[in-house]
């Protein structure tokens, strides 16, 4: 996880493309009011920095509502349950097969990059004194912080770091030493 893609120089790249396809990213761009360029690197960064390490997994994209009803249907109980389970056995691996091992360090990034990338939640991170602290806020209710407070404490577990989650209806915070 140490390449970044979107950090380093550039290379000039001619690619083709549909005809339908580059008259949405024009579209698009011009409402973002930026370039086809830009809007396109930003399309491939994320490729390369989140999609592309998720391998045979497997990305779902689904709609905001959709997600909700999704994730209003189970119990808090069951929430946890799927937040420990997905960082147990999914997350550690997808980190161990992008970076060959797995750290305290590895797991902040691996959040920042679900911050980035998929829309799920915010990333804010303040260090102090050998500690750094985060919150992951999110406007998806109790439920998804449910969910993130057993996922984020499971996944500093497989490093053997204990982190206490503080949880609140749109937001997770907790600090963990690194």
């Amino acid at each position: 996880m140490n390449e970044s893609p979107g950090k380093e120089g550039t290379v000039n790249a001619s690619l083709r493309i549909s005809e339908a396809a580059y008259k949405v990213l024009q579209k698009d761009a011009k409402k973002r009011n930026t370039s086809v360029n830009t809007l396109a690197n930003q399309i491939l960064v994320a490729y390369a920095e989140y999609e592309s390490r998720l391998g045979g997994l497997g990305l779902l994209r689904v709609t905001r509502p959709t997600f909700l009803q999704i994730l209003n249907a189970g119990s808090d109980e069951a929430m946890a349950e799927a937040g420990t389970i997905v960082g147990e056995e999914v997350t550690t691996g997808v980190i161990l097969s992008s970076a060959g091992e797995i750290t305290a360090l590895l797991i902040l990034d691996w959040l920042k990059r679900i911050a980035t990338y998929s829309n799920l939640v915010e990333y804010t991170e303040i260090s102090h004194g050998g500690k750094t602290s985060v919150t992951l806020e999110h406007s998806l209710g109790p439920k998804w912080s449910v969910f993130l407070s057993s996922y984020v404490e499971s996944l500093f577990r497989s490093v053997n770091k204990q982190v206490k989650c503080v949880r609140l209806s749109n937001s997770v915070t907790f600090e963990v030493e690194v």
